[in-house]
């Protein structure tokens, strides 16, 4: 325990590296300390593809854990910022949230940091900002607990030291592991905060351990992804894709099956039996039954207006969700641990006022799925198996 008047501790970087959960490339730097998602080795293999750099950045569920007796943490950083007003994406807040295993949870809101402007050719400016200090009184009495600091789930941040007025040590990895691929809604970046973003409200209702792999913009079932899922430890992986497959046509009827197979035979090299969920797209009124590519018009994402071809093989959300489930049909017969969740019991039609810009859910949307997740995966054989798995080191 320190006393009142002591310097403070301050992190090694062996320690903070250990600490954080949910990210696999943390690479030090002398300005910083960098976060992405995906593993080092897998972005060679991005194409150049400046939106899935910046989603492989943003540090959606992604959060530093650590075991101390502190009164207060404190961490230096650097937040940058995005903003597309082409795109009705105006500057928001950078949001901190530090929670505790005794139930203490806040929020922190920064608009200092580095601004990424982007604009409809592509091309962007990066206008440099001032660092943040994020400071959390942790209240109640004194005694060791677990305390998590969760990063933006938008934008980016370089986390330049962590502080506190006792010793921090890694907390110990506590409940199942959940590994989750999906698309910009499962990142929620319209989400209020980080706890807001709808696999986070699962994973801690649920006591999961969560590596979140939703990429905004970027679940083309990419083999990069499938062989980082096969190669990472699982007690849980749920693979939610079709939204941005239609969003892009970047697959068509005669791909989007093989490629999906594909996708699932990777991952199974590395985890034959774990508990494996696909789960089809939530409602989208604009692609049930119209394809992509979607148009963004005055702030709403709609069907593509290009004259249709016979057998052009385009995909609706409904094609998607009957391809999904086939798939799960043909090979669960095999696989006896593999299963399909409906999207649309996640998010239906009913939901539909809760869809600002037509596609991604608001706030009270992601908190929707969230709960209803924590719902079905609660009576599910899935979780039960997944429960069964020894905790990790």
């Amino acid at each position: 325990m320190a006393l009142d008047n002591a310097e403070p501790y301050t992190a090694s970087p062996d320690t903070e590296a250990a600490a954080f959960r949910g990210a696999l490339d943390i690479t030090p730097g002398t300005g910083g300390t960098t976060i992405r998602r995906l593993p080092a080795w897998t972005q060679a293999q991005f194409g150049g593809d400046n939106p899935l750099a910046k989603a492989n950045a943003t540090p959606s569920g992604v959060r530093l854990e650590f075991l101390t007796d502190a009164a207060w943490l404190e961490v230096d950083l650097t937040f940058t910022r995005e903003s597309a007003d082409w795109r009705w994406r105006p500057l928001q807040a950078a949001v901190l949230n530090l929670t505790t295993s005794d139930g203490h949870a806040e929020s922190r809101h920064f608009h200092e940091g580095d601004v990424l402007e982007t604009f409809p050719d592509g091309s962007s400016t990066l206008t440099p900002g001032a660092p943040s200090t994020a400071r959390f009184e942790i209240p109640g009495p004194r005694q060791e607990r677990t305390v998590t600091l969760w990063l933006p789930h938008r934008g980016s941040a370089l986390i330049h030291g962590v502080r506190s007025e006792a010793p921090l040590q890694p907390a110990p990895r506590t409940g199942p592991r959940w590994v989750h691929y999906g698309s910009s809604i499962s990142q929620s970046s319209h989400a209020e905060s980080p706890l807001g973003v709808w696999p986070v409200i699962a994973a801690r209702n649920l006591g999961l351990d969560l590596y979140n792999l939703g990429l905004a913009g970027s679940a083309h079932l990419d083999q990069f992804v499938a062989r980082t899922i096969r190669d990472e430890p699982a007690d849980l992986i749920t693979v939610k894709v079709g939204i941005n497959i239609i969003n892009s046509a970047s697959l068509r009827r005669r791909t989007f099956a093989p490629a999906l197979h594909g996708f699932l035979d990777t991952v199974r090299d590395g985890h034959p039996w774990t508990p494996l969920v696909l789960i089809s797209p939530i409602f989208c009124p604009e692609h049930e039954d119209a394809p992509g590519p979607s148009r963004l018009v005055d702030g709403k994402f709609l069907a593509t207006d290009l004259p249709r071809k016979p057998g052009d093989g385009l995909l609706t959300l409904r094609d998607a969700r009957n391809i999904l489930a086939e798939a799960v049909s043909e090979r669960s017969t095999s696989d006896p641990n593999l299963h399909y969740l409906d999207g649309l019991r996640l998010f239906g039609s009913g939901d539909a006022h809760l869809l600002p810009d037509l596609l991604h859910p608001d706030a009270e949307g992601y908190g929707l799925i969230g709960e209803r997740f924590t719902d079905i995966a609660a009576g599910s054989p899935w979780l039960a198996a997944a429960a069964q798995a020894p905790v990790r080191s």
